[in-house]
């Protein structure tokens, strides 16, 4: 009953042609309603298809892949009792939530681990793999500019909060034994 009203509430901004806020905002939001992290599907749509929207490929089997999260043609059954149609998969956030959704399916069958991933790819063991692999390279990239972006903040505010060094030496002055206090 929860994913027809989520898959409800993207299907509508799809139709009305509209892209809620950011990317970056639907990876949080279908991150949070499937309970997935947020990084981990922005780095399945980076090795997917570069953050391309209208990407598509065909595949050898004849099925296709379609958008920012590369959801294949052959989903398209299953979803169908959502009301999930082809065009809703060129929404970039409708796109998210329903390979969120797809990756909250693996991670129920197989656990939370980079299983889940490759599942999402291909049940085929070397190819799962092979893509689950890729997928870590970037969730771990990500992971350390993420670090690095926090830890240049904290110095940036550490910086701000400290007077400047010249205002916390002692001045120069004859003081009370009239001599010059050199450091």
């Amino acid at each position: 009953i929860f994913a027809p009203l989520v898959f409800a509430v993207f299907a509508t901004a799809a139709q009305a042609g509209q892209q809620p806020r950011t990317m970056m905002d639907c990876f949080h939001e279908a991150g949070k309603m499937y309970k997935v992290p947020p990084m981990l599907l922005q780095s399945i749509a980076w090795v997917e298809s570069r953050y391309d929207k209208n990407a598509e490929n065909y595949n050898t089997n004849g099925s296709v892949d379609m958008g920012v999260m590369q959801i294949n043609s052959l989903w398209l059954e299953p979803l169908s009792e959502y009301g999930v149609e082809t065009k809703h998969l060129y929404n970039a956030c409708y796109n998210i939530s329903v390979a969120a959704w797809i990756l909250r399916k693996q991670i129920n069958e197989v656990g939370y681990n980079w299983q889940a991933v490759a599942h999402y790819h291909s049940r085929t063991p070397e190819r799962g793999e092979n893509y689950a692999r890729k997928v870590a390279r970037v969730y771990f990239a990500l992971k350390r500019q993420q670090t690095e972006r926090q830890e240049a903040a904290l110095a940036r505010q550490r910086a701000r909060r400290q007077p400047p060094l010249g205002s916390v030496l002692p001045r120069r002055s004859a003081g009370i034994l009239g001599g010059d206090l050199s450091f």
